[in-house]
C-alpha cells in the first residue's frame, strides 16, 4: 500500500473510533410540580466537569432559577421537556468539552483566577472558554 492510502485508512478509523467511544450516559429528566429535576451526576462524571458548572449553564440557558441538591440532582424552576434539556446539555458538551482544534472529548477544564481554561489531552491545545453569566 502507498503511504497516502495507509494514512487515509488510519485517519478514517481514528475518526470512526472517536465518535463511538464518546457516548454520554442518559440523563434522567422528570417534572415534579412546577420544577424540572435533572439527574446529571453520572453525566458530569463522564464528561469530567463539575456538576455545579453544568447546573449554572442549564439555569442560564433555560433562564430559570435552580440549585443542586444533596443527591446530585439539578432542580430547575419551571417545566422543561427532556428534549430541551438534552439539547442544552449537548450545547454544553460542544462549548465546554469538545476540543476546538481536534474535536476530541478528552479535555480537562481548570479555573485560572476567574477564567476557565480547557486543555486537550489528545492534541495539547489550550484555550479559554466563555463565562456563564
Amino acid at each position: 500500500m502507498e503511504y497516502d492510502e495507509l494514512l487515509g485508512k488510519i485517519m478514517k478509523e481514528r475518526k470512526a473510533n472517536r465518535g463511538e467511544r464518546f457516548i454520554p450516559p442518559d440523563v434522567e429528566v422528570t417534572i415534579s410540580g412546577q420544577k424540572t429535576v435533572v439527574g446529571a451526576d453520572k453525566f458530569a462524571k463522564y464528561i469530567n466537569r463539575p456538576l455545579i458548572h453544568i447546573s449554572k449553564y442549564l439555569m442560564h440557558e433555560l433562564t430559570a432559577p435552580g440549585q443542586v441538591d444533596e443527591n446530585g440532582k439539578i432542580i430547575i424552576g419551571g417545566k422543561f421537556s427532556k428534549k430541551l434539556v438534552i439539547e442544552k446539555l449537548n450545547s454544553y458538551i460542544k462549548e465546554y468539552v469538545m476540543c476546538k482544534q481536534c474535536n476530541s472529548p478528552d479535555t480537562q477544564m481548570t479555573k485560572i483566577e476567574n477564567n476557565f481554561v480547557v486543555k486537550c489531552l489528545a492534541c495539547g491545545a489550550e484555550y479559554p472558554v466563555g463565562k456563564i453569566k
